[in-house]
């Protein structure tokens, strides 16, 4: 084996096609921009010049760089604890796979955003500072909603109490809809608004630790 991810191995009709390719993705964006941070930049001419461009009493400083800079800009190896050979995540595979599935993972991109609604509540559920208040309730909400598939699931009478932000409001008669709004315009919240909610959470509540 070359440690290589399978990915003709996922059947693309089924469902762990889509998953496996969000997080190779985000695994992926996370290396590209530690290069961008490194050489400042897209362009590889500067990262040689960085390296080359350091004088001799620079040459321990120069030796690290080009060390850490042949990681960032060889092959995603991810380590694993079932196994001694490192996975290998091949870039330009998932480029393709991109390419030829932009609107179907495109949609799972969106989808993905959930975990971000999901991982905020869940950090501060037990926080002093969350109460019932309309700006906690609506993440609450919309962290159910990612959870079950990205869509809103109203159980036991939900919603109880008031869940708005801004000019939006979650009402029982959402039950089925998707939380994002997908290609054709359909659902309830846009890409940039997981960004903007937690935001004005975190200054409608400056106790938040």
């Amino acid at each position: 084996m070359n440690g290589a991810v399978p990915l003709a191995h996922f059947d693309r009709g089924k469902p762990f096609y889509p998953l496996v390719m969000q997080y190779a993705m985000q695994l992926v964006g996370f290396k590209e921009l530690a290069v961008r941070g490194a050489v400042g930049g897209p362009d590889v001419k500067q990262a040689v010049n960085k390296v080359t461009g350091l004088s001799d009493e620079q040459s321990a400083d120069a030796a690290n760089l080009a060390a850490n800079l042949e990681k960032l800009l060889g092959p995603l190896e991810l380590r694993s604890s079932v196994r001694v050979q490192p996975l290998l995540v091949p870039v330009d595979d998932i480029a393709k796979e991109v390419v030829s599935n932009v609107w179907f993972l495109g949609n799972y991109l969106l989808l993905s955003a959930g975990s971000v609604l999901i991982l905020a509540h869940e950090l501060c559920k037990d926080k002093a500072a969350h109460d019932t208040g309309p700006l906690w309730e609506f993440l609450r909400h919309c962290r159910h909603a990612a959870a079950h598939g990205g869509r809103f699931n109203f159980q036991h009478g939900e919603p109880r109490r008031p869940a708005k932000w801004g000019a939006l409001e979650i009402v029982a008669g959402l039950q089925g809809s998707p939380l994002f709004k997908g290609a054709d315009g359909v659902g309830f919240l846009s890409p940039a608004d997981p960004i903007l909610l937690l935001l004005d959470i975190e200054q409608a509540y400056p106790a938040l630790a």
